[in-house]
């Protein structure tokens, strides 16, 4: 470029790696590893980007607009690989507009071993969507980011032709195995759409073989992450944390009004002897 010209803008990057992987299959320790190898996970939904998905869930924006809006925002932030619901959930438009991009489809080592963690998921985070109420005087569905939360949650799973929130919460209504079923039916989906060199069917317990062989990756030195920032402990002790924030504030607003009243007492009474 000569000085009058400006400077051509750096390529922005493109996903390589897009995750098919329902949550609760070992998406974070797949996203530490695929960030030692190199790349930018999108794990989840970012705080910044609730409202696009939850417009997407509620139906106000179709996946085309969806994609065409949320696309260049993840390549400008530099993000190359996808994970998780709700991206997991349009692997298929992902992989069509990404022809070069890897698919790895991360598993457990059965459906009722996904079910089980599955449930313990939506009985620790419906704690935030129930609506406030003498019972349950939650504050959390007060607060716009886990207002989309729950919207997002909604569309988990339609891919499958369910209906809206059967995967995160229709479950209780089923019968054991249930879960299982779809879990096995979006493995078979996955399986049958995406051509079998462009995917990958991991297990984490596998570690760096598979999944490096598959990306054309050395092999690191260090060990196959494997994160426990959101198993099954620390679910229940996020639990605990949200039933504590819902309760707590209770005994905290009665001091704070016994101390008001005690110190209004207190100046009647210095009044009155005065």
């Amino acid at each position: 470029a000569t000085d009058s010209e400006p400077e051509p803008e750096p390529p922005r990057p493109a996903l390589e790696v897009i995750g098919a992987g329902f949550g609760r299959t070992g998406t974070y320790s797949l996203k530490e590893a695929l960030t030692i190898l190199g790349y930018k996970p999108y794990h989840f939904v970012t705080p910044q980007h609730a409202e696009l998905w939850a417009a997407h869930a509620e139906g106000r924006l179709d996946t085309e607009a969806l994609l065409s809006t949320l696309l260049p925002l993840l390549a400008e932030e530099g993000y190359t690989a996808t994970l998780e619901n709700p991206s997991a959930d349009l692997y298929r438009e992902l992989a069509s507009r990404f022809p070069s991009s890897l698919v790895v489809l991360s598993v457990r080592d059965s459906g009722a071993k996904w079910e089980a963690s599955w449930k313990l998921l939506f009985d620790t985070m419906q704690l935030t969507e129930r609506p406030f109420s003498l019972l349950f005087p939650s504050f959390f569905q007060w607060i716009p980011l886990f207002r989309h939360l729950k919207t997002i949650r909604t569309r988990m799973g339609t891919q499958l032709g369910l209906a809206p929130g059967e995967l995160t919460h229709g479950w209780r209504r089923k019968p054991d195995g249930w879960l299982a079923t779809q879990y096995e039916r979006h493995v078979e989906q996955v399986r049958n759409t995406i051509p079998a060199d462009r995917l990958l069917v991991f297990n984490v317990k596998e570690g760096w073989e598979p999944l490096c062989k598959f990306l054309g990756k050395p092999v690191p030195k260090q060990a196959f992450p494997r994160s426990t920032a959101n198993d099954a402990k620390a679910l229940r002790r996020l639990r605990l944390a949200f039933l504590g924030v819902t309760y707590a504030w209770i005994p905290a607003v009665a001091l704070c009004a016994y101390g008001v009243a005690r110190g209004l007492g207190l100046g009647a009474l210095w009044n009155r002897r005065r």
